[in-house]
């Protein structure tokens, strides 16, 4: 019999699957390292610099270390000075406002008095002495307009310009101080929050500037396909398998064919009646198969040379007719 050709081995699922794993790490760790660009402007500088690795195992168990970056931001030597002022700057405004933070509390620990008493004695304390130096001017307006006129205290036109004087005074306060109530207590209120608003102020003045860390371009390797890779390569080796089976299958084909077409198994086999033999396959005892064709025609055939048969299998060879050698397929199938 002809032998059977041996298939490939089908790849390990584990093992393709922990190679590819392998390779998309692989390919990770180099977009990472391609995509950290140190990059320098003006304004300053930004470098990238592997600081430790961290450890990564996967479905497998195997273990990858993955390294891992820091991102260092630097100023130019004229920004570095420009901020090292502004934060000097800010820390003076932060420690005075510290310092106010004892006149906050006593602010915030006192109720506002906007009652009518405190009111009426705001408005007193600073608006009533403006407006009774207008009206006493007034007054003294009018008399000397009476007294102009020839209008003499203690008469009657004296007494009723006074009367009106006065009436016409008396509507005036009632307005204004009917005006100055919503004054005085915005006046209360602004004298409560003004050293609340300068200390915020210079609070929020005391805040630390972020750094703006800029986009850094990425670059990405493909990664390489390594499974598609190995089921190719399998696939090819399989693919060659098929057809060498398939020589196989029509050599066994030809012999069986052989022998069974012949009286008694026995056919010409003598080297010297064939031409352009070549091994295509051999038998499980180890004889070459060949194919050939006889030189009287009748196109390609399959079979054994009966020399090789003779050396291994003397009573399987036999002289025939013109004394060429003749083999038993029969036996050596």
């Amino acid at each position: 019999m002809v032998s059977t050709p041996k298939a490939p081995t089908p790849p390990d699922p584990t093992q393709t699957a922990a190679a590819q794993t392998g390779t998309n790490v692989d390919t990770a760790i180099a977009n990472a390292a391609l995509g950290h660009t140190n990059q320098v402007t003006p304004d300053g500088s930004l470098t990238y610099n592997v600081s430790g690795y961290t450890t990564m195992t996967d479905q497998n168990g195997k273990t990858y270390q993955l390294p891992t970056y820091t991102a260092t931001q630097s100023y130019s030597p004229g920004n570095k000075a420009i901020y090292d002022q502004t934060q000097q700057t800010k820390l003076g405004l932060s420690r005075l406002a510290n310092g106010q933070t004892q006149r906050i509390t006593d602010l915030l620990g006192t109720n506002v008095d906007l009652s009518q008493e405190n009111i009426d004695k705001y408005t007193n304390d600073h608006w009533v002495s403006g407006f009774n130096d207008t009206w006493d001017r007034n007054q003294a307006s009018l008399d000397q307009k009476l007294a102009d006129q020839g209008i003499k205290m203690g008469t009657p036109a004296y007494y009723n310009a006074m009367a009106d004087f006065t009436k016409q005074k008396q509507s005036a306060n009632d307005q204004y101080l009917g005006d100055m109530y919503s004054n005085a207590q915005n006046s209360i209120l602004t004298q409560r929050n003004q050293p609340i608003n300068e200390i915020s102020a210079l609070m929020s003045g005391s805040q630390i500037s972020q750094p703006n860390y800029v986009n850094t371009p990425s670059t990405q390797l493909p990664t390489v396909d390594y499974s598609g890779l190995i089921n190719e390569n399998y696939n090819q080796k399989l693919g060659i398998y098929n057809q060498q089976q398939a020589a196989s299958n029509a050599a066994m084909g030809g012999l069986f064919g052989l022998g069974s077409s012949l009286l008694g198994g026995w056919a010409m086999s003598d080297p010297r009646l064939k031409h352009d033999a070549e091994i295509i396959g051999y038998t499980d005892t180890g004889l070459p198969v060949y194919e050939y064709e006889y030189v009287w025609g009748g196109g390609r055939q399959v079979g054994v040379m009966a020399d090789d048969v003779e050396a291994v299998m003397p009573e399987a060879v036999a002289i025939g007719p013109g004394g060429f050698k003749m083999v038993n397929y029969a036996r050596v199938i």
